[in-house]
């Protein structure tokens, strides 16, 4: 099924080549097990580089599955250190040791502080498992950080989640820019990520009448949208509790009357 919306464009098939940005959701869930939802997880794909984004637990098949070749991701970034957001670290080290596939790849880590000792961690547990020749893995901690590359520039912020989380704001070669949120409550500093969006990725984890500490809700994520003036917004991080209520309704409650999608496993989204 393909649907358009303003300029973006979801549907399921492989992408075309292109040089704006590319959006694949992974997960739209939560650790909690549903069988339509599974745990956070995006890629980002750019005119010459490919982003994995939060990966849980399966992230890569699912990578593979939806169209992105493990082989080609080139970084890997972490919104915060919660296991459904970096259950396939472990694994996508081990399988980097299989020359026959990665050859010699070389890769990236960024996420807050703590990325290191979330490696340092790893390395204790499995040892020369997961273990890289010298000069394939590069770790970077950022923060409050504006980063500039040859087709992707990312704007890093603390959000209110965890001591130490980061929301982030993507702007590719041609100025479009995607806004992810990870997981977040409510705060100035998503809606300075989200501002003039061309779509913004939102935690919404349940329902205003069931708010959790630490999360925004359908109603919230709109007002976020609503006051950065997004052209798209996308909720997601869903619990399975959500499949009762009307997210869209939330969404529309808060004023916002842009376009506003709920994401599902596998979406697409082209800028």
């Amino acid at each position: 099924m393909t649907g358009y919306k303003n300029d973006i464009r979801v549907c399921e098939t492989d992408w075309p080549t292109h040089d704006s940005m590319q959006i694949t959701i992974l997960g739209s869930g939560t650790s909690i097990p549903h069988p339509q939802r599974a745990s956070p997880g995006l890629v980002i794909r750019f005119n010459k580089t490919t982003l994995l984004v939060d990966p849980s637990s399966g992230s890569l098949h699912r990578a593979e599955r939806h169209g992105t070749r493990v082989k080609d991701i080139d970084y890997v970034l972490f919104s915060h250190f919660h296991p459904d957001h970096t259950g396939d670290l472990g694994p996508l080290l081990f399988a980097l040791r299989n020359s026959e596939y990665f050859g010699s790849k070389k890769l990236t880590l960024m996420g807050p502080p703590g990325l290191k000792d979330l490696h340092r961690g790893l390395l204790d547990l499995y040892g020369t498992y997961i273990r890289l020749e010298s000069g394939r893995l590069t770790l970077r901690e950022i923060w409050d950080d504006e980063l500039e590359f040859p087709d992707w520039n990312v704007r890093s912020l603390p959000v209110p989640h965890t001591e130490n989380s980061v929301g982030y704001r993507f702007t590719d070669s041609q100025g479009k820019v995607f806004a992810y949120s990870g997981d977040t409550d409510y705060g100035t500093a998503l809606i300075e990520l989200a501002q003039d969006a061309d779509a913004a990725l939102i935690d919404a984890a349940q329902p205003s009448a069931l708010k959790m500490d630490g999360h925004l809700t359908p109603k919230l994520a709109g007002k976020i949208a609503q006051k950065a003036g997004c052209k798209q917004l996308i909720i997601t991080h869903l619990y399975p509790v959500c499949d009762d209520y009307d997210l869209l309704s939330e969404i529309r409650s808060s004023g916002y009357e842009g376009p506003a999608e709920i994401a599902s496993d596998g979406m697409k989204i082209r800028l």
